[in-house]
């Protein structure tokens, strides 16, 4: 959950939520929170806006502990294991793009403590562009909705 919910967007105060025009990482998210989570199926918003959906719950102790998470993702998410895959590809799913144009994948955006946190599990990135693919691939390819998408 804590890779997936979206850090980029202005939301509000004790609101956990993401942004996304893909269906799947809508149901995911939704899926994880009733179940995982316990929130409520009644608690969980959608809006639609402009292409995307914007699907959200209100909890603080859950919004708190992301921001905790967010904040020591450098230290917790040091070794190329499960749990890292896991955080890096929501972060993907969330945020990551794939240019249809030039093939250039990035992650918009990327934290200098993601591009750091990043570099210690082997993908280089400059800018929101990733600069080894085939190490991110390996890393979260079993874990990623996006990359299994992308795949087809």
């Amino acid at each position: 959950m804590a890779g997936l919910v979206s850090r980029s967007s202005k939301r509000e105060k004790n609101s956990v939520g993401i942004e996304t025009s893909i269906n799947e990482i809508e149901q995911r998210f939704i899926e994880i929170a009733i179940k995982e989570l316990g929130i409520e199926p009644t608690k969980v918003i959608i809006d639609e806006a402009e292409g995307y959906r914007h699907v959200y719950f209100y909890h603080s102790r859950i919004a708190k502990q992301l921001t905790e998470i967010y904040s020591r993702e450098v230290h917790v998410f040091k070794k190329r294991d499960t749990l890292s895959a896991s955080y890096v590809a929501g972060m993907f799913d969330s945020a990551g793009r794939v240019s249809r144009n030039s093939g250039e994948v990035s992650m918009t955006p990327i934290t200098p403590d993601d591009s750091f946190m990043l570099e210690n599990l082997g993908i280089h990135t400059k800018g929101n562009t990733i600069l080894n693919v085939g190490n991110l691939i390996s890393l979260i390819g079993e874990e990623s909705i996006l990359i299994r998408r992308i795949s087809k």
